[in-house]
């Protein structure tokens, strides 16, 4: 495979889904480390032009209080 998917863990596995081997880029939840880097950067953008007070309910619904897109971190570090 060309490009490896940002889910794909050791001994072939994928983290996301439960199958014993990865099905390569005929997955419909393939994406590179590049695309996954940029679907949560769009994620972080969306977040970020809500609603004061949305985001605050976002944030401690999902993310014990915490507002990650605002940090322009990945939003993985909750």
């Amino acid at each position: 495979m060309e490009n490896k998917c940002f889910a794909l863990g050791g001994h072939n596995l994928c983290r996301i889904l439960t199958v014993y081997e990865c099905p390569g880029a005929d997955c419909s939840f393939f994406k590179t480390p590049e695309q996954e880097a940029e679907s949560i950067r769009k994620a972080n953008a969306r977040l970020a032009s809500l609603d004061r007070a949305y985001q605050k309910h976002i944030a401690d619904t999902y993310y014990r209080g915490k507002m990650p897109w605002l940090q322009g971190g990945d939003g993985n570090d909750c």
